[in-house]
């Protein structure tokens, strides 16, 4: 898919979507039907912030035109919100499989975002939220030390979050592992969240000063393009010369897969596992009616100073296992690489 064609409209602020959101807050279905007047705002929500800032205009037109065909068709009508947010979310995706666009159903995410446009946020809202985040560890599940091997094993299945608390626990989960030789990072069944957090840790595998243009992300506003670049400070010990192995699988998805795609082409890391998600487009959650939201693709992630990026084909792995053989597989090369050190040795 070619970007150089994409020109200018008005963006939408881009965050990236954890593939599992819809799947964690989808209701069980009310039985009550959405009436014609509010299925028509909704289409019109959707069809609005598909035209002002999808990255792809030709997709973006066949989009809308499949939501007016449809309504017209009277296809939408006498579904409850559960049922019309499938409804809409097949027929999109019947036009252009993006794994990113998604319509769901959820009170409570709904309630949430309609607080955070309005600015009526409340410091319990906030409490809650922090607290729920630092009780997840704000992503990090562990750090395991193997002295034989020298290897650090970091497993993040939680998300890659952005608040400064994300920041210092990713910092201290790196400084456990800052001596080992080999790194293993674990972001098999992560859907995503920030590119912060994968651009934080990639730079810990570099030396100090020596930043690396990670992605780039086209808008459909090409003056809104972003180059993304590794952090030019990192707290603690750098790891320039550790061999890094990252674990990936199919639901590997969004700025995970980010992280791994990166290092893949930098060829710095070794990715082990299998092929991920396929969700290369950055975008923004938009509250729309009877508790319906969607998640609206704005920004194309890619290769620098490229067209190329994992969106539709995911991040192909340079170890092809089954994901859960990926751990195994990664510790049976840095075991074998050694013992071919070892023998090299003799």
């Amino acid at each position: 898919m070619k970007l150089h064609a994409y020109k200018s409209a008005a963006l939408l602020a881009a965050i990236c979507l954890p593939l599992h959101m819809s799947a964690q807050t989808a209701a069980k279905d009310s039985g009550h039907v959405v009436s014609k007047e509010a299925t028509h705002v909704i289409l019109e929500k959707i069809s609005k912030g598909l035209d002002d800032g999808y990255p792809f205009p030709e997709i973006s037109k066949k989009y809308i035109a499949t939501l007016k065909s449809q309504e017209n068709k009277k296809a939408y009508q006498n579904l409850s919100p559960e049922q019309l947010a499938k409804k809409i979310t097949a027929d999109l995706r019947e036009v252009h499989k993006d794994v990113h666009l998604t319509i769901f159903h959820s009170k409570n995410y709904f309630e949430q975002l309609t607080r955070t446009y309005a600015n009526t946020r409340t410091p319990e809202d906030i409490k809650l939220e922090l607290e729920k985040k630092r009780q997840n560890n704000y992503g990090f599940d562990a750090v395991e030390l193997n002295r034989k091997t020298s290897t650090a094993y970091i497993k993040i299945s939680g998300g890659f979050h952005g608040e400064q608390e994300a920041f210092e626990m990713a910092a201290n989960a790196m400084n456990m592992a800052a001596y080992s030789k080999n790194i293993i990072i674990d972001i098999r069944d992560n859907g995503g969240g920030t590119g912060m957090m994968g651009r934080f840790l990639a730079g810990y595998f570099f030396h100090a000063g020596d930043e690396r243009y990670y992605l780039h992300g086209y808008h459909k506003d090409r003056s809104k393009d972003i180059q993304e670049w590794t952090y030019p400070f990192v707290p603690g010990k750098r790891m320039p010369d550790s061999k890094l192995y990252i674990l990936v699988n199919k639901h590997t998805a969004s700025a995970t897969e980010g992280f791994a795609f990166a290092l893949q082409k930098m060829h710095r890391a070794t990715i082990v596992g299998d092929t991920t998600a396929g969700a290369g487009i950055a975008g923004t959650m938009i509250p729309l009616q009877e508790n319906l939201v969607v998640f609206m693709p704005v920004k194309m992630v890619a290769a620098p100073e490229s067209e190329q990026g994992w969106e539709g084909t995911g991040v192909i792995p340079d170890v092809v296992v089954k994901g859960e053989d990926a751990r195994t597989e990664a510790e049976n090369l840095i075991r074998k690489e050694q013992e071919n050190v070892a023998a090299a040795r003799k």
